[in-house]
């Protein structure tokens, strides 16, 4: 099966997850799910709260939303005994300890969604920034050459963000490298998302790869997946 096919596979397999239809509603900031002939009204939950705009967008061909403000945040819906559950949340943001791009995501949430459901990924945020990107990066600031730091594991697989320059890391543009017992990949401009479950204290599941920004779509890969590419010759 080509690799394509793998992503199409995993496409349509998300899109079946998501019963029902979220679309704007009537009234500003609210949202409305119609599922099996029934509506069910979520107010403030889109446009502006305390600075940031908050959208409805899709992931994967599912309805999602989008927080923004300098830094960015998804949140991935689900429904489920009638109601709009946030699965994932997602952050795209910058440390300001040590000047690093921390980008990740929690799945497997199940929290219903209210009007505060924006500051699930911040709290999450924070807790990584603090915790996989608080790495040292005053090795590259003053020799001007590149490392690899590395966030985690998914199973066998190592994943590093790799700063090439001082340059690279001002401008917080990491390339994420994965290195197996096979060799090794990068994603380079490609934002990868490396993902938690919810009170699993394993370590990573998945990495999710961002493919396309408009429409979003992820490409969820999983410890084989990555085991699959991380074949080439390692620096």
């Amino acid at each position: 099966m080509s690799k394509n096919s793998v992503f199409l596979l995993f496409f349509y397999a998300w899109c079946d997850v998501v019963l029902g239809v979220v679309l704007p509603g009537s009234s500003p900031g609210s949202i409305v799910l119609h599922n099996n002939g029934r509506e069910k009204i979520y107010e403030n939950v889109i446009g502006n709260k305390d600075g940031f705009g908050r959208s409805l967008i899709s992931v994967n061909g599912a309805s999602a939303l989008h927080v923004s403000s300098r830094y960015d945040y998804y949140y991935t819906l689900v429904v489920e005994e009638g109601g709009v559950l946030v699965d994932c949340a997602y952050f795209d943001v910058r440390n300001s300890y040590n000047g690093v791009r921390a980008s990740g995501g929690v799945c497997g949430l199940s929290k219903p969604l209210n009007s505060d459901y924006d500051e699930i990924a911040q709290v999450y945020s924070n807790e990584w920034r603090s915790s996989i990107f608080s790495f040292d990066t005053r090795e590259v600031i003053e020799s001007g050459e590149g490392r690899d730091f590395l966030l985690g594991r998914i199973g066998e697989v190592e994943i590093f963000d790799r700063y090439v320059s001082a340059d690279a890391l001002e401008n917080a543009l990491p390339q994420k490298i994965i290195r197996s017992r096979s060799g090794c990949f990068n994603f380079r401009e490609a934002v990868g998302f490396p993902v938690l479950l919810d009170k699993n204290e394993s370590g990573f599941l998945y990495l999710d790869v961002l493919r396309s920004e408009e429409p979003m779509l992820l490409q969820r890969m999983g410890e084989q997946d990555l085991k699959d590419i991380a074949v080439e010759k390692c620096p």
